[in-house]
């Protein structure tokens, strides 16, 4: 397994340039490589002259070394950062860039990538480069739609992407940055100008408007939107029309890999494309036609739904498969695989770090390492059984080599996931072959028919898992592990690995001691959060939010409702990462009270912590009592200063909440350092934490 081999250096020397970047890299790597080339071509040519053969030791150390380089090098090459000519290392009046892919609507705005390709300074322009996230105000009318390959011409006014400001919050930033993405702007409907369309790559341009037009045959012959858009989806991998609900569904029960077009649907299209051609199989020259065959669909497959990233890792993937078997049928699989990873990273060094290139090549190992044991456990002589069976082996095989990372990016677990997979195995293959086939048919009346057959089927196979997500105990979530636990969990199952395949005790000592500190850690912080009592104050845009956690159970206090996004995707996530399970939802305004706490519209106690809530709604009384509170919040804007707030309320800290203006924040931090009170303000800051 060589390719698997040099993978090792590869993987090291991505890591090493995405954490420890630095220009002398980019400057002196490829000389480097250069150096190691010539050092290896020199003890090439004296191979024999000095008895190398008897250290043969030495020529992989000089391979592994070149490519732990020459990945250090392209890694920190690729991240743009060092780019001399970047668009941010100038201070400009005009970006000039070119819209990067198709761009989705988020709450009217339409959003996309863009490259900068040139930068106008004082009516002078200049050749730049790096990529920009644009959110555009879309007018009332929808006169203009953004489009891939759009040159436009924007404001040069951007700024960083923002970090996750609440604990448990998903790292857009991150996620971003390995895109090589660093900055965003908003431009306005009147802000931009159109200097040129359809200037991207041609062929992906084709792909996309090809694609299009297809999701239109759907949205014409599916009577049922949603049915319509899940089959742009599940085929097409178009997913921008599909709704919360459905995403849901798919998730909690495991199936969350048939709305991603990868390598299951390559695989639907592989399978059926073997048994069509399997007569071609006779002689040497007829299986060279039937696999250039498979390999030009499998890609135009990859063209139709639009080149995406998942769709081309399968092909490629079996592209690689099929001409390793083909020149030699005793290939190994892992090699194979390798192959295709390896010139992935080539490539694009940051692949590595994507959630999906690491799910993907772990499901294809698993499939290929644990299939075949699991398949043998069990055995049936009927042969419909024999393919239930085996189906079950695969499914169980792709969540076994899967589960640790699933755990630790997405914190759920779906109980019923070989159910779900089993029911909806053969409505989503016919899907698949219906809905190609309706793409294929030119004929209006057959086209009718075979769409309501289609929108039916979406429809049942959509009842199926909604029926499995009601089931009690569907789904465990709020899982929360840590890098560290992820690696312990990793080391077992390579241990027992290692153990069943070598019969070593040492392995079966490594994977118990290694539980055993795994166990530890979780306990460990089962009875730190068991005995935490903390306040949460959250930072949302335009939102306010106050979380009081005591163990698990946790009443949060905000000015919106479960229904809100902002719920799922930052207060239950901030929650569950700090040991939450039961979480209560109430109004800000609301009256709330328990043994610990309690709320009154804008007054509040949490264990011994005081705290009054100064918004729009609260005035200044005419005489009484000086009241004395631990923290004041300001919130929504009120009109009060902070001296006159001062006469009749004593406090020690001050939090600004995210629903205040800029304008107002700047007026009270100047006050607060007259009054040397010490203030925080929640707006594009951490969330602010106090353990009681």
């Amino acid at each position: 397994m060589p390719f698997v081999r040099l993978l090792i250096p590869m993987i090291l020397g991505i890591v090493s340039g995405r954490f420890f970047a630095d220009y002398f890299l980019i400057k002196w790597g490829f000389v480097l490589c250069l150096f190691v080339l010539f050092i290896f071509l020199f003890l090439l040519l004296g191979y024999k002259r000095f008895s190398l053969y008897r250290r043969a030791w030495i020529f992989g150390l000089i391979i592994h070394s070149f490519l732990y380089i020459l990945c250090l090098g392209l890694t920190v090459y690729k991240s743009e950062r060092f780019d001399p000519i970047r668009f941010n290392s100038l201070k400009a009046d005009l970006l000039v860039l070119r819209v990067l892919n198709e761009p989705i609507v988020t709450n009217g705005n339409f959003r996309f990538e863009g490259e900068v390709t040139g930068l106008l300074i004082e009516k002078t322009y200049r050749k730049s480069s790096g990529k920009i996230l644009i959110t555009m105000e879309a007018d009332s009318g929808r006169k203009y739609l953004p489009d891939y390959g759009d040159i436009l011409l924007i404001p040069a006014i951007y700024h960083t992407l923002e970090p996750p400001y609440n604990p448990g919050e998903f790292n857009y930033k991150l996620f971003m940055e390995n895109r090589q993405v660093y900055f965003q702007s908003f431009v306005g409907r009147n802000q931009f100008q159109v200097l040129k369309g359809d200037a991207g790559n041609p062929v992906i341009s084709f792909a996309l408007s090809f694609r299009k037009k297809l999701i239109n045959k759907y949205n014409t012959y599916l009577p049922d939107p949603k049915a319509a858009a899940l089959a742009s989806t599940l085929i097409l991998g178009y997913r921008a029309d599909l709704t919360k609900e459905v995403i849901e569904a798919y998730s909690k029960t495991g199936t969350m890999h048939v709305l991603s077009v990868s390598g299951m649907h390559v695989g639907i299209v592989f399978l059926v494309l073997s048994f069509l051609l399997r007569p071609m199989d006779k002689n040497r020259a007829l299986i060279v036609v039937r696999i250039l065959c498979i390999i030009t669909a499998i890609w135009f497959y990859s063209l139709i739904s639009g080149f995406s990233s998942p769709v081309c890792r399968a092909a490629l993937m079996i592209s690689f498969v099929l001409i390793g078997k083909a020149l030699n049928k005793s290939q190994n699989s892992y090699n194979l695989i390798g192959i295709s990873a390896f010139f992935l990273l080539l490539y694009y060094p940051y692949y590595l770090f994507d959630a999906g290139f690491q799910l993907s090549y772990l499901a294809v190992c698993g499939l290929v390492y644990f299939h075949p044991k699991i398949y043998q456990i069990f055995f049936f002589r009927n042969k419909f059984a024999d393919y239930i069976w085996s189906y079950c082996a695969l499914s169980i095989a792709a969540q076994l080599a899967t589960f640790p990372l699933s755990l630790f990016y997405f914190h759920q677990f779906p109980v019923y996931f070989l159910l779900s997979n089993l029911l909806i195995i053969l409505p989503v293959t016919i899907i698949m072959y219906s809905g190609i086939l309706l793409l294929a048919i030119p004929f209006e009346g057959v086209l009718l028919h075979l769409g309501k057959f289609l929108s039916g089927l979406i429809n049942l196979t959509n009842d199926i898992l909604f029926r499995i997500e009601d089931l009690p105990f569907s789904g465990i979530s709020g899982i929360w592990i840590n890098g560290f636990q992820l690696f312990l969990i990793c080391i077992v199952i390579l241990a027992f690995l290692l153990w069943s395949e070598l019969r070593l005790k040492i392995f079966v000592f490594t994977a118990l001691t290694s539980c055993l500190i795994l166990f530890m850690s979780i306990s460990f912080d089962r009875i730190l959060n068991s005995r935490k009592e903390e306040l949460i104050f959250f930072s949302i845009r335009n939102k306010s939010a106050i979380a009081y956690s005591h163990g698990a159970k946790c009443i949060v206090l905000a000015d919106f409702d479960s229904a809100d996004k902002v719920f799922s995707y930052t207060i239950k996530p901030s929650l569950e990462s700090r040991g939450g399970s039961e979480i209560t939802l109430f109004n800000i305004d609301s009256t709330v009270s328990a043994g610990s706490y309690w709320s009154d519209s804008n007054f509040m106690q949490f264990g011994k912590c005081r705290i009054l809530r100064w918004d729009r709604k609260v005035s200044l009384p005419k005489s009484g009592k000086r009241l004395r509170v631990d923290i004041l919040i300001l919130s929504h804007n009120p009109v009060q200063s902070l001296a006159d707030i001062n006469a009749f309320v004593e406090f020690k800290k001050i939090l600004i909440d995210p629903t205040n203006s800029e304008y107002k924040i700047n007026l009270w931090l100047t006050e607060s350092v007259k009054l040397n009170v010490s203030t925080y303000v929640l707006k594009k800051s951490p969330a602010y934490i106090i353990k009681l």
